[in-house]
C-alpha cells in the first residue's frame, strides 16, 4: 500500500466554525487543525457535538460560518471527486445493499477515481488487493457483507476506505456495537494504517481510556466549543474528566502504555 509522505500530507484544519441545525448552534467559533500521519481522536459527552464536527470536516453538513480547509483551501469550493480523492469518510453504522460482497464494496472505493475516460484498470485491482490485505480480509473476498461477523463487517468498510488511497480517513465510532476484542481489532488496524503508511485518521470515540492509549492528539469538546486539544498525557487528569464528561474519576498510567487510565470514583452500592 502507498505509504504517505508526513512532510508533504497537508492538513485538515477549521477556522470560527460555526455548524447549526435551524436555530440551534451545535459548534460555536471552533478552530482545529488535524496533524498529518498521526491519529486524532474527538471525545466529550454525549450532545456535545462530535459526529457533528466530524461530518462537518468531511464536508457532509454544510456550515452556517467559518471555514474548513483541506490542503489550505476551502473545502466547498473544491470539487467532489477531488476531496473523495484526498479525504475518505466512514460514518456511523453503514448498510450496505444485500447480497453485495466483501470485494465489491472495497472496489467502490475506487468510484472517485473513475471517469469517462478513464474506466477500471490495473491500478483499481491493485488498490482493492492492497486493502483487502491491509484489513487482512482477503478470504472474506467472495463473502456477502451482510453474512460477516461485526468485526469483519467493519474491516471491510475501513477496506473501501483505503481503496480510496486517501491520505485523510475520517471515521464516526467505528468501534460502536462492537465487543471488546473487536473494538481493539479495529483499533489496532488503524494505529497500524498511521505506523506503517502514514494515513491521517480521524475518529469520533466515546471510550475515553481507548482514545488516551491510540491517540496522538485529543479533541475534548464541551457545548459545542473546543475545551481542550493536545495529547493525551498532556491534558488528561481528573479536572479534565471532571469538566468534559461531568465524571469524579483518578487518573493513573495505564500499566501496559503509561497513556493515561481513568478510573471512576463511584463504587457499587451493591459490594460483592
Amino acid at each position: 500500500m502507498t505509504k504517505a509522505d508526513p512532510s508533504t500530507a497537508a492538513p485538515l484544519e477549521c477556522r470560527d466554525l460555526r455548524v447549526g441545525y435551524g436555530d440551534r448552534h451545535v459548534i460555536d467559533g471552533l478552530d482545529l487543525t488535524i496533524p498529518p500521519a498521526k491519529v486524532t481522536a474527538i471525545i466529550g459527552a454525549n450532545g456535545c457535538g462530535k459526529s457533528t464536527l466530524l461530518r462537518t470536516l468531511a464536508r457532509l453538513l454544510k456550515p452556517s460560518g467559518g471555514s474548513v480547509l483541506l490542503d489550505g483551501k476551502e473545502i466547498r469550493d473544491r470539487p467532489s471527486r477531488d476531496v473523495a480523492r484526498r479525504l475518505g469518510i466512514l460514518p456511523q453504522g453503514p448498510v450496505a445493499p444485500d447480497g453485495l460482497t466483501v470485494e465489491d464494496l472495497v472496489a467502490r472505493g475506487r468510484f472517485p477515481h473513475q471517469g469517462l475516460f478513464r474506466q477500471w484498470s490495473p491500478e483499481d485491482e491493485t488498490a482493492v488487493e492492497e486493502a483487502l490485505e491491509a484489513t487482512a480480509i482477503l478470504e472474506l473476498r467472495d463473502r456477502p457483507i451482510d453474512e460477516l461477523s461485526g468485526g469483519q463487517r467493519q474491516r471491510a468498510w475501513i477496506a473501501m476506505t483505503l481503496a480510496q488511497r486517501s491520505e485523510l480517513i475520517l471515521l464516526d465510532e467505528p468501534t460502536t456495537f462492537l465487543d471488546l476484542a473487536h473494538q481493539v481489532d479495529v483499533l489496532q488496524l488503524l494505529d497500524g494504517l498511521v505506523a506503517d503508511h502514514g494515513r491521517t485518521v480521524v475518529m469520533v470515540l466515546h471510550d475515553l481510556n481507548q482514545a488516551c492509549r491510540y491517540a496522538d492528539q485529543l479533541v475534548a469538546l464541551v457545548d459545542g466549543r473546543l475545551h481542550a486539544v493536545g495529547a493525551p498525557t498532556d491534558i488528561v487528569d481528573p479536572r479534565f474528566v471532571r469538566d468534559v464528561f461531568g465524571l469524579e474519576a483518578q487518573v493513573v498510567p495505564d500499566p501496559v502504555t503509561a497513556t493515561p487510565l481513568c478510573i471512576p470514583t463511584l463504587k457499587p452500592r451493591r459490594t460483592q
